[in-house]
């Protein structure tokens, strides 16, 4: 009998760190978009274009006024030559495809990066607004569609990463509680006997809440351990991408912090499913 409920134990364990690394790796996998969604919103600049007429001193006092605001990080001037330059590097082109187009018709433009506070779409908006009525501004563009979507999306992926991860964490809980019911099952007579000898409840199913957290905690620790070696496996794998999708995956990362979280949360709903199996223990088992 002993070996028997000790296999069942085993086997919830497993299963617990099996559901666990499934819903640590939705939680891992929403925490990376987020932030990835933001490194890309955080990409995204500002562009304050500047008409042909304007003067030199109307473009310092457009550049000071734009510094001098709190949400901006930093800005950085593009000359009309060193729009054109950009131009013809960015396509690959030769200076001569623009032979006979008279004089350079590249923008001037400013480039304003803003901090993380201000790199919404309602205060983007706002500084477009307020820059564009600027001395010698031609327009100001900064993405808004895009803006929106990556905000749009980055609520959405962590949204759902959440509730899939809880429904997978409620799981373990269920697990763990039905395995706990089998227990009292099983001991039915050394509980009896613990009644009969006048313990209290709180001694009675002390054994099993603690069971339930051990299990819970067990199941938290093997996942943190199956996620970590996962993650280091697929960083190894980084090395054999290039360009832009190498810079994207080199900015995900699996934080320290996850381990004892992960863990924390094992402990946290074999005790929930462990107090939920036994909460009728102050009935005679059947």
């Amino acid at each position: 009998m002993k070996s028997r409920r000790r296999a069942a134990t085993v086997g919830v364990a497993i299963t617990s760190a099996i559901v666990l690394t499934l819903a640590g790796g939705c939680w891992l996998a929403a925490w990376n978009a987020w932030n990835l969604m933001r490194a890309w919103r955080a990409d995204i600049k500002v562009v304050v274009y500047v008409r042909d007429d304007a003067t030199a001193d109307q473009i310092d006092l457009l550049r000071h006024t734009i510094t001098d605001h709190h949400a901006v990080r930093g800005q950085r001037f593009v000359s009309k030559s060193e729009a054109q330059e950009a131009f013809l590097q960015s396509m690959g082109l030769d200076r001569s495809v623009l032979e006979g187009l008279g004089d350079n018709p590249f923008p001037a433009w400013i480039e304003v990066s803003l901090t993380d506070e201000a790199q919404t779409p309602d205060r983007m908006a706002s500084l477009a607004s307020a820059w564009a009525a600027g001395p010698g501004v031609e327009e100001v563009r900064y993405g808004e569609a895009l803006i929106r979507d990556l905000a749009l999306a980055a609520r959405a992926v962590w949204v759902a990463g959440a509730l899939l991860g809880g429904a997978l964490a409620a799981g373990v809980a269920v697990v763990i509680g039905v395995m706990i019911q089998m227990s009292l099952r099983t001991r039915h007579d050394e509980v009896s006997l613990l009644r009969l000898l006048g313990a209290s409840e709180g001694v009675v199913i002390r054994p099993f809440v603690f069971e339930g957290l051990v299990i819970g905690t067990v199941g938290g620790a093997l996942a943190s351990a199956v996620l970590g070696a996962g993650w280091g496996l697929a960083q190894s794998r980084v090395v054999q991408f290039e360009g832009l999708l190498a810079f994207w995956m080199n900015r995900l990362v699996f934080p320290l912090e996850f381990v004892p979280l992960l863990i924390g949360l094992g402990a946290i709903v074999g005790g929930v499913g462990s107090l939920a199996a036994v909460w009728r223990i102050s009935q005679p088992v059947t």
